[in-house]
Order: C-alpha cells, then sequence, then structure tokens
C-alpha cells in the first residue's frame, strides 16, 4: 500500500471536493508494456546516429537539453535532430496501468486536470480505444475549451502527433515566440486553476531537467491546500536536480508529502480507491428497496482486481465494456441493479469479478435507466470474449412488446433476447427475479 490511511482519505476527500489535480512526469511510460525511451536513452540514440557525421562534446551524449539546443543553435535542429535523428517509432508503445488511470481519473471528471510532460499519446490512446476522443491541450487556451467537455489533459512539452516541430526538447527553444507563447498561456492557465488546490505528483524528477525550470515558473504563485510528490528517490536527490521546482513545491503548502514509491502504481491505487467509493455509493442506492421489502442493508465495499472493478463500474452505470465509465458518482436511477446486486449478495451468490455465479449460471447485471430493454441491447455490441454470461438482467428496464416475445416460465434462461452477435438471453429485474426465485 502506498498511500495510508489518513493520505488516501485526503486524496478522496480532495476528488469529492473537486479539487485534486495529477502532475504526472515523462517517466510514466517507461514501465511494462509501454517501454518507452528515456530522456538519456534517447540522447544516446541520437548522439550515436550522428556520430560518423560529426564528434560533438562527449558530455551532449548524457543531456538532451545540450543535444537539443546544439542542433537549434545551428539551424538544424527541425531538419537534422528532429527529422533525422530523433527515434520517434520508439516513442510509441502501449498504454500502461498508469495511463489507463490517469484517463480513467479525467474522462470521469475525478481529477479537475491532469499536467503531463508525457509527449507521447498513450493516455489519449487508452482513451480512444474506449471510444473517447481525448485530446491533449497545448496551451492555456486549449486546456479551458477542452475543459468546457471535461476535465483537460495538459501536455505542456509538447504532442508527438500535435505540432511535433513546437515539441519542447531544449531551453534554447524558449527563446521561440510560438514556445514563448505556449507556455505562456499554460503558466496563466495554470495560475487560475491550481491555487487552492491539492497537486499529486508522480515521478515528475525526470531527466527532462529544463521543463523543471518551466514548470516551477508556472506553478510560482504557490498556493496549494496541499502537495503530494510520489517518486522512488530520495528527498535529498529531487531536490539537487530541480531545485527551484523542489523550493515552489514545498514552500507552496503547508501539507507537503513525498512518498518514495512507483508513481505508476500510485495512480492505480488512487484509481482503484475511487472506485471503491463509487460502488459503495452504488450499493447505498439499494437500502431503500431492500428496506421496503423489510430486507436488512449491510454496507458493500469490494476489494476486487481494479480491472473487475472498472468493468462493474461500466455494467453499474449501462456502458458497453467497448467504452469508457465517465461518472464520478454512480446515477440514481442505478437503484434497481443495485438491489439485484443486494438480492444476489444475501442470497449467497459467488462473486466472479464483475458478475455472479448463481443456481449454476454465470449473471451479469446491467443498469436500465428505465429505457426499453431491446433499446438497451441494441446498444451492447461489444466485442466476443472467451467467458460469456449465462444470463443478462437489465435491471430499471422495461419489458415493453415485440414481435416474437416469448414470456419467462420460470425456468432459467428462458426469455430469449439474444445479444447482438451472440444468444445470451437478457432479462428485467422482474423477470429475473422469478427465474432465480430472489
Amino acid at each position: 500500500m502506498i498511500f495510508d490511511d489518513p493520505t488516501q482519505t485526503r486524496l478522496l476527500g480532495s476528488i469529492e471536493a473537486n479539487r485534486l489535480v495529477l502532475l504526472c512526469g515523462a517517466g510514466l511510460s517507461i514501465p511494462e508494456p509501454s517501454r518507452l525511451m528515456s530522456a538519456v536513452q534517447v540522447s544516446h540514440k541520437c548522439y550515436d546516429k550522428y556520430q560518423p557525421i560529426s564528434v560533438l562534446p562527449p558530455a551532449m551524449r548524457d543531456d538532451i537539453d545540450q543535444l537539443a539546443g546544439h542542433f537549434y543553435s545551428t539551424g538544424e535542429f527541425e531538419s537534422v535532430f528532429m527529422g533525422a535523428l530523433v527515434p520517434w517509432n520508439d516513442l510509441t508503445g502501449e498504454s500502461n496501468s498508469g495511463h489507463a488511470a490517469v484517463a480513467d481519473l479525467l474522462i470521469s471528471g475525478a481529477v479537475v486536470a491532469a499536467l503531463s510532460a508525457n509527449f507521447d499519446l498513450l493516455i489519449e490512446q487508452w482513451a480512444h480505444r474506449k471510444r473517447v476522443a481525448m485530446r491533449g491541450a497545448l496551451d492555456g487556451q486549449e486546456a479551458q475549451h477542452f475543459g468546457a467537455d471535461g476535465s483537460p489533459l495538459v501536455k505542456f512539452h509538447g504532442c508527438l502527433q500535435i505540432d511535433r516541430k513546437r515539441t519542447l526538447w531544449t531551453s534554447a527553444q524558449l527563446v521561440d515566440p510560438t514556445i514563448t507563447q505556449r507556455i505562456s498561456t499554460c503558466s496563466d492557465w495554470m495560475k487560475l486553476v491550481l491555487p487552492g488546490k491539492d497537486l499529486v505528483v508522480v515521478g515528475f524528477w525526470t531527466d527532462w531537467g529544463y521543463l523543471n525550470s518551466v514548470l516551477a515558473s508556472a506553478l510560482s504563485t504557490g498556493g496549494f491546500n496541499s502537495v503530494t510528490v510520489v517518486d522512488p528517490a530520495c528527498g535529498a536527490a529531487l531536490q539537487a536536480k530541480a531545485p527551484t521546482l523542489w523550493t515552489t513545491l514545498t514552500s507552496g503548502t503547508t501539507q507537503f508529502l513525498h512518498i518514495q514509491a512507483s508513481g505508476s502504481d500510485a495512480l492505480v491505487e488512487l484509481q482503484k480507491a475511487f472506485s471503491r467509493v463509487w460502488l459503495k455509493k452504488f450499493y447505498a442506492l439499494a437500502k431503500p428497496l431492500l428496506e421496503a421489502e423489510g430486507r436488512p442493508y449491510p454496507p458493500v465495499d469490494l476489494d476486487l482486481p481494479i480491472e473487475d472493478i472498472y468493468d462493474l463500474r461500466r455494467d453499474a452505470e449501462g456502458t458497453p465494456y467497448d467504452r469508457a465509465a465517465h461518472t464520478k458518482d454512480p446515477p440514481a436511477h442505478g437503484a434497481s441493479a443495485a438491489f439485484f446486486h443486494s438480492l444476489l449478495l444475501q442470497a449467497h451468490a459467488n462473486r466472479q469479478g464483475a458478475w455472479f455465479e448463481y443456481s449454476g449460471k454465470r449473471v451479469r447485471i446491467i443498469q436500465g435507466a428505465g429505457e426499453g430493454i431491446n433499446t438497451v441491447r441494441g446498444r451492447y455490441k461489444e466485442p466476443p470474449a472467451a467467458t460469456q454470461p449465462d444470463a443478462i438482467v437489465c435491471a430499471g428496464a422495461l419489458d415493453l412488446p415485440v414481435p416474437g416475445h416469448l414470456i419467462s416460465s420460470g425456468t432459467a434462461a428462458s426469455v430469449v433476447r439474444p445479444v447482438p452477435g451472440g444468444s445470451t438471453p437478457w432479462l428485467t429485474l422482474e423477470q429475473a427475479r422469478t427465474e432465480f426465485h430472489l
């Protein structure tokens, strides 16, 4: 456990109060399965590739700022350095669990914003696979604009795909009016948004040293409610590597905490803690319905793998598995789904991930939100999976008459409503209670 109970409680309270902001370092893209190069590795590859043409000072091989700065000063930054030396294909890969956590927290509105030093597209790619057209904001104006549709991802370093030639590689670029304007608008946006917020910094102290100075300037207004830094290095090492940024963060709040741990692991832990609170709220929706039938309401707190908890959130929202969970709090009309979950739990059904096993059948519960069951079913054109449920309970859906409709006889899986591309029966809450004698 990375966050102790008081810290986790504080961060969850910040989410509830709409005050949490993430600051992610480029190191987020190094863990499996992403395995992107660090700045030093990129510098080595660029230096070595150029060496047959000209032997540059050895110190440049370990310093991407100096190496890129050399080509900027010779007028070969775009043509040679970015056009021929940077190993762009090695800066792409698969999203890892840390990217998934950032994207989920943004899409659901659990965080106000995420500031990222990653110019790769791995956060956005995870969102795109879940049918969310996430874009990285490159300046303050875009952050403000994109924020109208959800919590923005602010990429102050630049973007691999959007305006690649303006990606910030060296402090020498800071004389470029376009770069200066972009950083200025980012700073203005940060000064409006960040005061009073709770900042979680995950592994920012990377080899992109000049970014530390740029960010320190943008954060100079301070006024954070709290700052929590998660980085494996000790405080002395972080201070030595980025003294200005360290001073900015430590002096900008009375609540400063440094935790020596993996930033990616911390993000997943935060995502899971948020999801568990979400599900506690979801199960609490069943309380009035249970009490109306004279049944007890025991609070439910699930400690499942994050993948199962995420699927459970999507089912409770009425969201197919090829799309992203998108709510910060469970919808009130999910009470019927929570009620059937509770009925199965009280009947001692066995949990199988996000589903249940009861009476020898795998049961999946989807929130129907007062729609016709066929309308909901029509949205669920999910990709094939090795394991399929034996019954899908569309709790809260209405059983509207359709041609060929078969009324349940009370035997298991006797209401034939095949999923597009499959044969799993769909049942309303009332039909499911009859089917399973609940």
